[in-house]
C-alpha cells in the first residue's frame, strides 16, 4: 500500500504534464487604437490575473485546460467580457479587447486611482454623488488635478484657489470667497471624499489642509445642499485623496525653496499580492519653514496609507488613515499701524517667541461599493475626523489705545493672551442605492439614500483668557506692583518670551462653555433622479429633507433646538453638439445655527434669535470639450440669493464672545470663464475669469446697505500655461507662465477715522502677481524651480480689518528634484 501511494505522487506531475498547461495573450487598446497599460485582466473565478504593459499587452501563462470568462477593470472604461476554451488540440489563445470609455465604470464611491496624468479631470462625483461626466452635470463645477498642483508646487489648498474661476481668499487661514459669499469658519467645511471632515469649521479653518495625499480639488459652484445638507451658497469645496493604483508606482522629491523651507514627499503605489486583488498606496510629505512672517517658524508631517480590496468583481473595499502634524505658530495677520496699509513690513507680528500651536489632525475613511446586479448597487462610506491643538498665543484684542496723546493714533494695539487645548470630533455615515433601469423610452439613474452627521468636542478641552497683567517695577528698595494691559506698541516692537503667570485671568468665557456643549446631530435623507430623456437631453430633480437637532443640556428643562428644511434641485442639460452641452439648474441652500445663537442671542450681541440662513442658485452656461476632447471649457451665468447672512463684527462682548449681525438679504449675480487641460499634447492650460457683482440688500448695520460683500472682487482671474518642447535638442525642457489678478474687496468691518471722525469702509487693493517655472526631464529624474511673485509686489489676499490683514508672500522660489521608480 505504502509504494502504491508513493508510486501515486511520483506520477502527479507526470499526469499534470500529461493534461497539458495553456497559455493566454493579448493586446489592450483604446477606441481609438491607442494602447492601454494597467489594465487588470482577471479570469472570472479570480484564480488568475495580470496587467497590460506599456503596449497595451498581457500574458497568462500555466493554465489548466478548461473554460474561462476574461474580465477586464479598467479606472474610465467599461468593463468588457470574452469567453474562451484552451484545450488539447488549442492549448493557446490570443484575445484581444478594444475597451470603450465610460466614466460611469468607475465605482460610485470612489475606491480606485486615476490614471491619467493631465491638468483635465473627466467625471466627478461631487456634482451627482455618482460617476458622471462633467459635462452631464447640470451646475458648474471646477478641477484642480495632482498635476496641476505639482506643476505649481501647491503644498496647501489655499495655494490651490488661485487656479479656479469665482474662488479668492478671504484671509490667509483656509478661508476662501466663492461666487462673492465667505467659505471658512462657520460658514463652509471642507468635503472628504464627499464627507464633511473637521477642516475649515471651528478652530481647524487656521490652518489650510496639506495636499500631499490629493488627487484633485473639485469645487461644486452654489448651493449643494441637496447633496450634501449644510454647505456655503457660494460653492462646496471636496478633496479627493489618491487611490491605489493596480500598477507599481513609485516616486520621491526633495525641495528647497525661500525662507528657509525644506520639503520631502513620497507617493508609492502597486498591488500587494499576486492576483492584484489587493492594492496600496502610501503618500507621505515633510515640510519645515519659517514663512515669510516673522516668528512663525513652521513643521508639517503628513502620513498617508492607503489600501483597497477587490473582493470580487462585485464588491470593493476601501481603507485609509490620515495623521498630519503641524509645530509652529498661529499667525493672526498683520497689524496696521495708523491706517497705512503698508506702514510695516509685511512680515510684521504679533507673535511672541514663547508662543506655539500644535496641532494633530487624525481620519479614517472607509468605503465600501457593492454591485448586487448590473443595475443596482449599494455604497457606503465612513468618516472619524479628529482634530486636536494646544495653542499659547498673544493676539489683538481689535482694538486701538489712543489715550497717550503723544503717540501717533493707531498705533498702541490692545492685546489678549490666550491658552487654549482643544479636541473635536467630527462623525460621518453616508450609505445610498443607486439604480439604473428604464421606464419605456426613459433611461432614469436614481440615487437614494441617507447620510449622518455628529460633531462634538472633548470635554476636557479648557482655555485661559488674559487681557491685563501685573507689572513690577524696583526702585532702590522699593518693589512696586501695578496692573496694566497688555498692549503691543506698532512703532517700537518687542519679542521677547513673556511670562503668562503674571498675567491676570480672566473667570472661563461663556463663549467657551458654550463651545464645550456644542454638540450636534444632522440627518438628510435625499432621492435624486438623473434621466435620459432622448440621447440629447438630460434632466436632474433632486431633492433632501435635513433635520438638525442639537444634545446640549442647557439645564433648564426646555426642549432642545431642532432645525429643518427640504432642499430641492432640478437642472437639465442639452447636447448642442457631441462636444457641447447647454446647461441650467436650480438649487437651494441652508445652514442651521449653532443652538445657543438662537437660544442665548445676548451672549452674542443681539436681543432676539438669530434665524438659520437659507439661499438659492440660478445657472445656466456652456460646457464643451475641445482639442480631441483633451481642453474642457465652461461659461456660467448665475445669481445666488442668500437670507439672514451671519456677519462677525468684529467686536468683542465684556465676556469676551465675537458680536454678529444679521443680514436680511445678499444677492450675487455674475460670468465665469474657465478652460482646462490641453491644447496641445505638449501644451497644458488652466485659465479662469470670473465677474462677480455682489450687493447687500437688507443690512443690519444700515451703513452696509448698497455695500459689496465683504472681500468680494467685482473681477478675478488665473493663467497657468506649460510648454514642454519636443524638439530633439531641447528634449525634456518645459517652461510655464501664469499669475492670477484680484480686485479690490470690502473690509467686512468698518475701520475708525484717524481723526476721530466716522467710521468708514475701507478696501483691500486689488493686485496682480506674476508666476514662472523651468522644467526639466531626462529618464526618471525630473527638476523644477517655480518663482512666484516675479515682481515682488506687495499686496493683500485678505482680511477682516485693521487689526487683521492678510498679506500676501514676497517674492519666492522652490526648486524640486524628483525620482520615480
Amino acid at each position: 500500500m505504502q509504494r502504491l501511494l508513493l508510486f501515486f505522487f511520483l506520477s502527479i506531475p507526470f499526469l499534470i504534464e500529461a493534461q497539458g498547461l495553456g497559455h493566454l495573450a493579448g493586446r489592450i487598446s483604446s477606441a481609438a487604437g491607442q494602447p492601454l497599460e494597467g489594465v487588470s485582466v482577471v479570469d472570472q473565478a479570480g484564480r488568475f490575473a495580470t496587467l497590460t504593459d506599456g503596449q497595451g499587452r498581457y500574458t497568462l501563462d500555466q493554465l489548466p485546460l478548461g473554460a474561462y470568462v476574461l474580465i477586464t477593470r479598467s479606472l474610465g472604461h467599461a468593463e468588457a467580457r470574452r469567453e474562451v476554451v484552451l484545450s488539447a488540440q488549442n492549448p493557446s489563445a490570443t484575445v484581444d479587447f478594444t475597451l470603450q470609455t465610460s466614466t460611469n465604470a468607475v465605482q460610485e464611491v470612489e475606491v480606485l486611482g486615476r490614471q491619467e496624468t493631465t491638468y483635465k479631470s473627466n467625471y466627478s462625483l461631487v456634482g451627482t454623488r455618482t460617476s458622471t461626466d462633467l459635462l452631464d452635470v447640470p451646475q458648474s463645477i471646477s478641477t484642480v488635478t495632482k498635476e496641476l498642483m505639482e506643476d505649481r508646487q501647491a503644498y496647501r489648498l489655499t495655494e490651490v484657489v488661485k487656479n479656479v474661476a469665482g474662488v479668492t481668499q478671504y484671509s490667509h487661514y483656509d478661508d476662501f470667497t466663492i461666487r462673492g459669499f465667505r467659505n471658512g469658519y462657520e460658514s463652509g467645511f471642507r468635503l472628504l471624499n464627499g464627507l464633511r471632515s473637521g477642516f475649515s469649521y471651528g478652530n481647524a479653518f487656521t490652518q489650510a489642509p496639506l495636499t500631499v495625499n490629493l488627487e484633485r480639488v473639485e469645487v461644486l459652484k452654489g448651493p449643494g445642499a441637496a447633496l450634501f445638507g449644510d454647505i456655503n451658497p457660494g460653492g462646496t469645496i471636496n478633496m479627493v485623496t489618491k487611490k491605489p493604483l493596480a500598477v507599481d508606482r513609485k516616486a520621491v522629491t526633495f525641495s528647497t525653496g525661500s525662507f528657509n523651507t525644506t520639503r520631502m514627499t513620497a507617493d508609492f503605489t502597486g498591488p500587494l499580492t499576486d492576483r492584484q486583488n489587493v492594492l496600496y498606496r502610501f503618500n507621505a510629505g515633510y515640510e519645515k519653514t519659517n514663512t515669510f512672517r516673522d516668528v512663525n517658524d513652521i513643521k508639517s508631517l503628513m502620513l498617508a496609507p492607503t489600501v483597497t480590496f477587490l473582493v470580487s468583481d462585485k464588491t470593493t473595499l476601501n481603507a485609509e488613515l490620515v495623521y498630519t502634524h503641524s509645530d509652529g505658530f498661529l499667525d493672526r495677520g498683520l497689524p496696521i499701524k495708523s491706517n497705512d496699509l503698508y506702514g510695516v513690513p509685511r512680515s510684521f507680528t504679533l507673535s511672541q517667541p514663547s508662543d506655539y500651536f500644535r496641532t494633530s489632525t487624525y481620519y479614517l475613511n472607509a468605503s465600501l461599493n457593492h454591485k448586487f446586479t448590473n443595475w443596482l448597487s449599494f455604497n457606503a462610506s465612513y468618516l472619524d475626523f479628529t482634530y486636536n491643538e494646544n495653542l499659547s498665543e498673544h493676539r489683538t484684542l481689535n482694538s486701538y489705545d489712543n489715550s497717550d496723546p503723544t503717540k501717533p493714533a493707531n498705533s498702541i494695539m490692545n492685546l489678549r493672551y490666550f491658552d487654549r487645548r482643544a479636541e473635536e470630533y467630527t462623525k460621518n455615515l453616508s450609505a445610498y442605492f443607486v439604480l439604473s433601469r428604464s421606464t419605456g423610452a426613459l433611461a432614469h439613474k436614481v440615487v437614494v439614500g441617507a447620510d449622518y452627521i455628529r460633531f462634538n468636542t472633548d470635554k476636557e478641552s479648557a482655555m485661559f483668557e488674559a487681557r491685563q497683567r501685573v507689572a513690577t517695577t524696583v526702585a532702590g528698595s522699593t518693589i512696586t506692583q501695578r496692573v496694566v494691559p497688555l498692549q503691543f506698541d506698532l512703532n517700537q516692537p518687542t519679542y521677547e518670551i513673556r511670562d503668562p503667570s503674571t498675567y491676570i485671568r480672566r473667570p472661563t468665557p461663556q463663549f467657551f462653555t458654550d463651545y464645550l456643549n456644542s454638540i450636534y446631530h444632522t440627518t438628510g435623507i435625499y432621492v435624486q433622479d438623473q434621466i435620459e430623456v432622448t440621447p440629447r437631453l438630460g434632466l436632474l430633480l433632486g431633492a433632501r429633507y435635513e433635520l438638525f437637532a442639537d444634545e446640549r443640556d442647557y439645564g433648564d428643562g426646555l426642549a432642545n433646538i431642532a432645525q429643518t428644511k427640504l432642499l430641492p434641485r432640478a437642472g437639465l442639460t442639452y447636447a448642442l453638439r457631441d462636444n457641447l452641452n447647454y446647461f441650467a439648474s436650480y438649487s437651494a441652500g441652508f445652514r442651521p445655527l449653532k443652538p445657543e445663537y438662537i437660544r442665548f442671542p445676548a451672549r452674542y450681541g443681539r436681543t432676539e434669535p438669530f434665524s438659520p440662513e437659507t439661499s438659492y442658485q440660478l445657472e445656466t452656461g456652456l460646457k464643451g470639450e475641445f482639442f480631441d476632447r483633451a481642453l474642457f471649457a465652461t461659461a456660467a451665468i448665475y445669481q445666488i440669493v442668500k437670507r439672514n447672512q451671519l456677519v462677525n463684527t468684529g467686536s468683542l462682548t465684556a465676556d469676551g464672545a465675537p458680536v454678529y449681525r444679521q443680514n436680511g438679504q445678499a444677492r450675487s449675480r455674475g460670468i465665469e470663464l474657465e478652460l482646462t487641460g490641453n491644447i496641445l499634447p505638449n501644451f497644458s492650460l488652466n485659465a479662469n475669469y470670473a465677474f462677480n457683482h455682489t450687493q447687500v440688500l437688507e443690512a443690519d448695520l444700515a451703513a452696509e446697505n448698497g455695500q459689496p460683500l465683504a472681500n468680494a472682487p467685482k473681477n478675478s482671474g488665473g493663467l497657468w500655461a506649460k510648454y514642454t518642447f519636443l524638439t530633439p535638442a531641447l528634449r525634456g525642457l518645459g517652461l510655464a507662465v501664469g499669475g492670477n489678478y484680484v480686485g479690490r474687496r470690502r473690509f467686512e468691518n468698518q475701520v475708525a477715522a484717524l481723526d476721530g471722525g466716522a467710521p468708514y469702509w475701507a478696501h483691500w487693493p486689488s493686485y496682480a502677481v506674476a508666476d514662472a517655472a523651468l522644467f526639466y526631464t531626462v529618464n526618471r529624474f525630473n527638476f523644477h524651480v517655480n518663482v512666484n511673485n516675479l515682481f515682488d509686489k506687495y499686496y493683500f489676499v485678505g482680511g477682516y480689518d485693521f487689526f487683521r490683514a492678510s498679506p500676501g508672500a514676497p517674492r519666492n522660489y522652490m526648486a524640486t528634484l524628483g525620482y520615480s521608480f
